[in-house]
């Protein structure tokens, strides 16, 4: 009830709906609440520390806006798409719990390894995520004499730093990324299962597809391409910060409902005929299940 999972709980409702609840207490103080809460006896005593970290993920989520709020700003005044490779962004008093949130944010906007630091004093914490082509953690070890401490994977690593080296990490960084990523790695992709027509995704069609769940890293989700669609209808906005849209998807005889999460209030949303890229998905509400279409991107048709 707190978390407002109404069907099924599934990977999607783990992921979004009860990981970020629990992983609220951690990042903003620490994790003890959370255990207090998946080790409760009853409903009783669970009740109020679920209610506890609600409010505490809307506090984080509030927190993690803001910052994003900042780097895109800062990024998005100075940013040089032709040299600028990777991001480097820090500032005293950043919460270091969510940087590596902020980090993933910023990534999407600009398709830029990028690494977030913040926190008191002259020693800064930071995350960063990176993208294919570019070894985050093996690019840190090549700064090892910059940093404090650092760790992770080719993809996501974490590192502490002297605040006043933060500008020649910068450029060390930008230098390693210049030698291993070729322009063209700096645009995006979508990998596409195929393409398919709003016919066919039918509930039992894309009941099949959720068999091969749960979804990840090593087992990614069907992405297809439906071509020459209008919208059936006016989008609409969602969210606290009108940060999502829901769109009605028509091809002329049947029409889904589809909803691009985080596309924000500055991406160019789709007119006239246009092809949309999504993963098919059930939407369960009221006892009502439907398809609808996770947008992932679009182009004119």
């Amino acid at each position: 009830m707190v978390a407002q999972i109404t069907g099924p709980v599934g990977v999607y409702e783990i992921g979004f709906q009860l990981g970020p609840r629990l992983n609220a207490a951690g990042r903003l103080e620490n994790a003890e609440e959370a255990l207090q809460l998946l080790m409760a006896p009853d409903l009783a005593t669970a009740g109020p520390l679920a209610d506890d970290l609600d409010l505490r993920n809307r506090e984080r989520q509030k927190i993690e806006r803001s910052i994003s709020e900042q780097v895109i700003g800062a990024v998005r005044a100075r940013f040089n798409p032709q040299t600028d490779y990777v991001i480097v962004e820090g500032q005293l008093m950043w919460h270091v719990g969510v940087v590596g949130i902020v980090a993933s944010r910023v990534l999407q906007q600009f398709y830029r390894p990028t690494i977030i630091v913040g926190g008191e004093g002259g020693e800064w914490r930071g995350s960063g995520r990176s993208i294919a082509g570019f070894d985050l953690a093996a690019a840190l070890r090549e700064c090892n004499d910059l940093l404090v401490r650092h760790g992770g994977h080719a993809m996501a690593a974490g590192l502490t730093i002297d605040a006043g080296k933060l500008d020649s990490f910068r450029t060390r960084l930008n230098e390693l990324a210049r030698r291993a990523l070729k322009p063209e790695e700096l645009q995006p992709s979508l990998r596409l299962d195929a393409g398919v027509t709003l016919k066919e995704l039918t509930v039992e069609k894309v009941d099949e597809l959720d068999r091969l769940k749960p979804m990840g890293m090593g087992n990614p989700s069907v992405q297809c391409l439906a071509g020459n669609v209008t919208q059936a209808r006016p989008l609409m906005r969602m969210g606290a910060d009108k940060q999502h849209v829901k769109l009605w998807l028509t091809d002329g005889s049947v029409t889904h409902e589809a909803v691009w999460w985080g596309a924000g209030k500055e991406t160019a949303l789709p007119v006239g005929r246009f092809d949309v890229a999504f993963v098919p998905q059930i939407n369960e509400y009221n006892g009502r299940r439907t398809v609808q279409l996770k947008v992932l991107d679009w182009r004119a048709a």
